[in-house]
Formats: structure tokens, C-alpha cells, sequence
């Protein structure tokens, strides 16, 4: 009888320390959850779930519930054909350089989770603009790349206090620009002075036959590198 209390006593301690990693996985979850209401990708009727337009709980097709039948043009796998079926026009933003078979993207593996498109994009709300999974800004490549280091061009760099302004500074190819050195605020978010990861590469819409550069690394004789040169460039030359 006397050891009962004892065992009550321990019984008690585990069942606290239950609850309390019951607690933090709820935590965690919480703050896992995420809701794409009031997003970009929430293009549902009013009054009707935001999930609804892309997910069914039945009748629906494929191992993510797709409410309807991804669009399959061209030679797309995996998740790609399900992006297009907006991002070609119809729903959203034509964003054709993302989806060309001739222009360098970030490298996937179709199908495979987590290295698909949602490498780098969370369809849902993610809080970092563009339903991009990572922080950074226009460094986010960072998160997944080493950074900048002596044998690499530096970034967070300020062009402006340098005296290293591109010449050409516009890059946007849903206007039909696919050339130019993006320059950043120093967060990363907003056009500015800085030199990022940005500037130079595009994940999406890349010079065919370079390391998705914004610019060519070489022109018709090798004394001319335009990606280099549209910053670096002779003063006199101005």
C-alpha cells in the first residue's frame, strides 16, 4: 500500500510530460498550418472554400485530390502541368518564360515531393511573397546554395556607392525584357541599389545556354562579356 502513492506520483509526472509534448506538436502544427485565404491563389467564388477550386474530397483525381484535370500541354510532368493550368493566361498572369522548353529553369525532379516546383513554392500562403518557401528576399537562393565567397561575385553589395551602376537595370520578361542587372533594395524586395543573387540569375526565364543568367556571358568575340560589363564598364565610356 505504501507504494502506491510512489506510483501515483510517477504515473502523474508522465502524464505531464505527455500533455506537455502533446502541447508542442499542437504548437508545431499550429504554426505549420497554413491558409491560402486571401492569397493570390484563393480564386474561389465568394462564400465557397478556398481549397475547393484545386482539392476534392472525392471524385477527384490523382494523389493530391485535384478538382479538375491539370493541363497537360507541351512535354510537362509532375506538378508543373497543374501550375500551368492557370499561370498559361487563362486564370492568372501569362508567365510563358516559366513554362518554355528553350529557357534555363531551376532544376527539378518532376513528381517528386519536395523537389518539384514546390522546391522552391508553397501553393499556399507562405508570408514571403510569391508563395516562395524561403526567407532572403532576392538572396533566397542562399537558403539551399553557399554563399557568395571569395571565389564567387560577392552580393549585398550597394552598386550605387561603388559607382558600379548597370547600364541596363530593367529585367522583366512578362513586358518582353529578358535582358538586364535587377538591382534591390537592401532587403531584397523592392528595386533599389544592391547587387543579389537576383540581379544575375532568374530562376525562371533564363538566357538559353547559361546558368539562368539575366544577361549572356559572352557576345561575338570574347573581349565582350555582357553580363560582366553592363556593370563594369570604363567610366569614360558612360
Amino acid at each position: 500500500m505504501a507504494l502506491r502513492p510512489v506510483r501515483f506520483v510517477q504515473a502523474a509526472a508522465l502524464v505531464a510530460v505527455a500533455v506537455a509534448v502533446l502541447a508542442s506538436a499542437g504548437l508545431v502544427l499550429a504554426e505549420k498550418k497554413k491558409d491560402l485565404s486571401g492569397t493570390k491563389h484563393d480564386v474561389a467564388s465568394a462564400g465557397t472554400q478556398a481549397c475547393i477550386y484545386c482539392h476534392l474530397p472525392r471524385q477527384a483525381g490523382g494523389e493530391l485530390l485535384w478538382a479538375r484535370e491539370p493541363n497537360s500541354v507541351g512535354t510537362f510532368s509532375g506538378l508543373k502541368p497543374l501550375c500551368f493550368s492557370c499561370h498559361d493566361g487563362t486564370v492568372a498572369n501569362i508567365r510563358k518564360y516559366a513554362f518554355r522548353d528553350d529557357s534555363p529553369l531551376h532544376e527539378t525532379v518532376p513528381g517528386v515531393k519536395g523537389q518539384d516546383c514546390d522546391r522552391c513554392h508553397d501553393p499556399h500562403e507562405t508570408g514571403y511573397g510569391k508563395f516562395i518557401k524561403f526567407s532572403g528576399g532576392a538572396d533566397f537562393c542562399q537558403n539551399c546554395h553557399e554563399e557568395a565567397g571569395p571565389g564567387n561575385h560577392p552580393v549585398d553589395v550597394d552598386a550605387r556607392l561603388l559607382g558600379h551602376l548597370p547600364l541596363d537595370s530593367t529585367w522583366d520578361p512578362d513586358t518582353g525584357d529578358s535582358l538586364g542587372t535587377r538591382l534591390w533594395n537592401e532587403d531584397g524586395t523592392e528595386p533599389g541599389t544592391y547587387v543579389k543573387c537576383l540581379s544575375c540569375h532568374a530562376p525562371h526565364g533564363g538566357l538559353p545556354d547559361t546558368a539562368m543568367n539575366t544577361m549572356g556571358i559572352s557576345a561575338t568575340h570574347e573581349e565582350f562579356m555582357p553580363l560582366c560589363q553592363n556593370c563594369h564598364y570604363k567610366q569614360a565610356e558612360q
